[in-house]
């Protein structure tokens, strides 16, 4: 069986988000070279280009590693802005939904392995 999230996900827009704010939690994030900027990758396998107005709301919710954003859910929403040129223009708004210490459990470094179970097994 295929997994079609690949065929229905994307770069997110603001006209995205016309249905509403939604939530997403972020499960990976990388620097693009061709946008030389973060790209967060969501569950649900949509993606953001993170410029700086939205790396500054990660940065002080969650810490300056890239890999302290990773298990958070956020929310997106429509704001808006206005340009050089005057015109009022959509883009998407982040707000932190989870704490710092809320990261998601699967994403938490596992346990140590305990060193009493070194025993050698002879052969």
């Amino acid at each position: 069986m295929a997994d079609m999230k690949k065929y229905a996900s994307g770069l997110l827009r603001p006209e995205d988000l016309n249905g509403g704010a939604r939530q997403e939690k972020i499960v990976n994030v990388y620097i693009s070279d061709k946008l030389n900027a973060p790209i967060l990758t969501f569950e649900s396998g949509d993606e953001m280009v993170a410029w700086n107005q939205i790396c500054r709301v990660l940065v002080r919710a969650y810490g300056s590693e890239d890999s302290d954003w990773i298990g958070h859910t956020i929310e997106l929403s429509i704001g808006t802005y206005t340009n050089k040129d005057g015109e009022t223009k959509e883009n998407i708004q982040v707000k932190a939904i989870s704490s710092r210490d809320e990261k998601d459990e699967a994403t938490k470094k596992p346990p140590a392995v305990r060193k009493d179970l070194d025993d050698e097994i002879p052969f």
